[in-house]
C-alpha cells in the first residue's frame, strides 16, 4: 500500500484548524462519510482521523477493520457527541500499539 499517511475527515467548522497540519483534510456532511473514507483508503491513506459524529455512520467499514493495521481508523472526541465512545477507541487504538494502558484512570 503506498500513499499519503494522514488524512482528517469531518465538518468543515470541526476540522478547519487541522489544514495547519499539512494532513490532507476533507469536508464531509452526514451520509457523505462512507463514501470519502472508501477512497481514502483506496488512495492509500494510512491513518484516517474522523470526528466523533460519523462513528454510527463508519460502523461497517470499522468493524471491517478492526484488525489491520492499516489502515489505522480514528475518532477525534468533539465534545459535542459521543465523546465517551471515541475516546474509549482511542484508548484501545493506543493500548493495542504500546502494549499498556496509558490513560489514567478517573476516581
Amino acid at each position: 500500500m503506498s500513499g499519503k499517511t494522514l488524512a482528517i475527515v469531518g465538518q468543515q467548522e470541526t476540522i478547519m484548524p487541522f489544514l495547519a497540519t499539512g494532513a490532507e483534510v476533507v469536508y464531509v456532511k452526514k451520509g457523505e462519510c462512507v463514501k470519502v473514507v472508501e477512497e481514502l483508503i483506496e488512495r492509500g491513506f494510512k491513518i484516517i482521523f474522523f470526528t466523533e459524529e460519523f462513528i454510527d455512520e463508519l460502523s461497517e467499514i470499522l468493524l471491517n477493520y478492526r484488525t489491520e493495521t492499516v489502515p489505522c481508523l480514528i475518532p477525534i472526541p468533539t465534545g459535542r457527541g459521543k465523546t465517551k465512545l471515541a475516546i474509549e477507541r482511542i484508548r484501545g487504538v493506543i493500548k493495542k500499539a504500546v502494549g499498556a494502558d496509558v490513560f489514567l484512570e478517573e476516581k
